[in-house]
């Protein structure tokens, strides 16, 4: 492998080549995803396989292959956009810009992308259709030709592929039948025989791109109508300041396209993105994070859940929020000297009652605010101690002597793994974040607690992606984070981090192993807040901690405010500690309002960053 940058295509504005190539460009990836390509000359039949990651640039004659939970959204810099869902094997064929002749002006240049797919599904948004666009897909049973549009194409049941026109035409050759065109909003079968329409377009079709779609909103910021997508641009906005990594080897790249000059594979620096048509959605700049990081003061916060309620359902549900102990409880809070409350929301108390749930949400930073706090809504939970689907209707009662054994996720395992019920996850984002988007009471949105807990993992990112895309696309005044929470390294914390704002992450660990996590989230250059943490009977608390936070300058939220019906001062089992077994695990009152440690209090109320750390 070598390490070229717009190595296939540098700067698509400025090629003089009768012919060059083009590239595939990995915008995002999650799940296993591998690429097959030649490594050397092309008729030597070298071949090698790796990983597709972010920011992997693939040319001509690379298959793609998707796992069981693999989806890929890839930028084919001639001017196409793929999103490959799992278990798809495809080829990248041709990528070329080409002309008849030399090409007097860019009007003579064809944008020309050949594709096989030959099992599993592709979706593709190849702009509005132009001239210069020759796309052409190659199934087992026949062709798709289009000079724009957007489509997906999937394989089903014996020789049979479906075919969805979501926008413009394409036109449909089975191997061994008559052309037939499909226009916007039909769909159909294709067999080798024969291409019929079948049925007008489902409105769930309509979202077949939803992992994707924040990227290729974004990303048409640098689609040019004659020349394709801008690398460098698309480079910058995803962040790769040395441009793509080249899968793949100069010689490969000469052997498939004689007339492109290996020399031409060189280092240079990708250009700042372009301003976007559309008001700005994107990550916050560096400046901007700071700038905010400035106003808000010192971060001395709390993970809060009312002492009446047994889980984040109980907390909102009509028949048990209680205004009057939450308002008893956040003035407890502030007297403490904490700033802000975290909450946590409940997607099932919203979809059975949305008017009542935002009512009583607006009820709650009330509170918060006449109190001095902000709050930070967390809109998704995958942390699932009782082992259940969450349900509206009376909650049971805590278990015995057992720590937080009630609570349950928000939405839950079954929706987060399948898209088809994410439709009401999106209308109860945007409910949420639009009704509250320019409010001072909100802090910040946290998107997603424990994203992958409870065996989900990687399974939850494709939803937690989607979260994003739907908050970026409100863009509201607050910053937008999801915390890291294990494994800072992993391609799953990358993607959280690489996504947020501003930099969280949950810890309960050591105090050496905090302070290593902040010292390792320091290079991404943005303020930092642990956004979860507090167990005592790990040294993880409020005598080690502050000292680690103020030093460098990190805000925080801990772990529980008062005792209640979650029990989550009891220590959890397997962290219990023999020498030290009355030690409250979280939570910083008795239900009376009583501090477990006045020496916590004093911590807590004169904590401040270290002077020149806010920055």
């Amino acid at each position: 492998m070598i390490i070229a940058v717009g190595a296939l295509l540098l700067g698509p504005f400025a090629a003089q080549a009768s012919q060059r190539t083009g590239e595939g460009l990995v915008a995002a990836v999650t799940g296993e995803v591998h690429a097959r390509y030649y490594e050397g000359r092309v008729h030597h039949g070298r071949t090698e396989q790796s990983r597709l990651f972010q920011g992997a640039s693939v040319g001509e004659r690379t298959v793609i292959t998707t796992g069981n939970n693999g989806h890929a959204c890839i930028v084919l810099t001639p001017g196409a956009l793929l999103h490959i869902p799992p278990n798809t094997r495809m080829e990248i064929q041709e990528l070329r810009h080409a002309a008849t002749g030399l090409p007097r002006s860019e009007n003579d240049l064809v944008r020309r992308i050949r594709l096989n797919v030959d099992r599993g599904r592709v979706y593709v948004n190849a702009g509005t259709p132009t001239p210069s666009l020759d796309l052409q897909i190659s199934l087992p049973v026949g062709q798709i030709s289009a000079q724009g549009g957007t489509f997906s194409l999937a394989a089903e049941e014996g020789d049979e592929w479906s075919v969805v026109a979501l926008e413009y035409e394409l036109d449909v050759t089975p191997s061994n039948g008559d052309q037939a065109r499909f226009s916007a909003g039909d769909s159909g079968r294709v067999t080798s025989g024969s291409a019929e329409l079948t049925r007008s377009l489902r409105e769930t079709d309509r979202h077949e791109f939803r992992l994707c779609a924040g990227y290729f909103r974004d990303i048409e910021a640098f689609r040019h109508h004659l020349l394709g997508f801008d690398v460098g641009g698309v480079s910058g906005y995803l962040g790769l300041a040395d441009g793509p990594i080249l899968l793949g080897t100069e010689a490969a790249i000469a052997d498939v396209s004689p007339t492109f000059p290996p020399a031409q594979v060189t280092s240079a620096t990708a250009p700042a993105p372009p301003p976007a048509a559309l008001p700005d959605g994107r990550r916050w700049g560096e400046r901007r994070i700071w700038d905010w990081w400035e106003q808000i003061g010192v971060i001395r916060g709390v993970n809060y859940v009312p002492s009446y309620a047994v889980n984040c359902t109980e907390i909102w549900m009509e028949d048990t929020f209680d205004p009057d102990v939450i308002d008893r409880e956040l003035g407890w809070a502030q007297s403490l000297g904490f700033t802000s409350v975290r909450v946590q929301l409940q997607f099932q108390v919203w979809q059975a009652d949305p008017v009542g749930f935002l009512d009583r949400m607006n009820t709650f930073l009330d509170l918060a605010d006449r109190n001095g706090l902000t709050v930070v809504p967390v809109l998704f939970d995958d942390l699932n101690m009782a082992q259940r689907e969450p349900s509206v209707g009376p909650q049971p009662d805590p278990v015995p002597g057992a720590h937080n054994a009630q609570w349950t996720p928000s939405p839950g395992p079954s929706i987060v793994q399948d898209q088809a019920q994410w439709d009401e996850l999106e209308e109860f984002t945007r409910a949420v974040v639009r009704k509250f988007q320019r409010d001072r009471r909100v802090l910040y949105w946290d998107l997603y607690n424990t994203a992958g807990n409870d065996g989900l993992w990687e399974l939850s990112l494709p939803f937690m992606d989607q979260a994003f895309n739907w908050v970026r696309d409100i863009n509201p005044r607050q910053p937008v984070a999801v915390p890291a929470w294990r494994e800072l390294n992993s391609p799953m914390a990358a993607r959280k981090l690489e996504r947020s704002d501003l930099i969280t992450f949950h810890s309960f660990e050591s105090p050496e192993m905090v302070e290593a996590k902040i010292q390792l989230l320091q290079r991404h250059d943005r303020p930092i807040i642990v956004s979860d943490w507090l167990m005592r009977q790990q040294r993880n608390d409020f005598e080690n901690l502050l000292p680690i936070y103020s030093q460098y300058g990190v805000g925080w939220f801990s772990r529980g405010l008062v005792q209640g019906r979650t029990q989550m001062w009891i220590q959890q089992e397997g962290f219990q500690s023999e020498e030290h077994p009355d030690v409250w695990q979280h939570d910083v009152l008795t239900v009376d309002g009583e501090p477990f440690s006045e020496r916590e209090v004093e911590l807590i109320r004169s904590f401040s960053y270290l002077e020149g750390q806010t920055l």
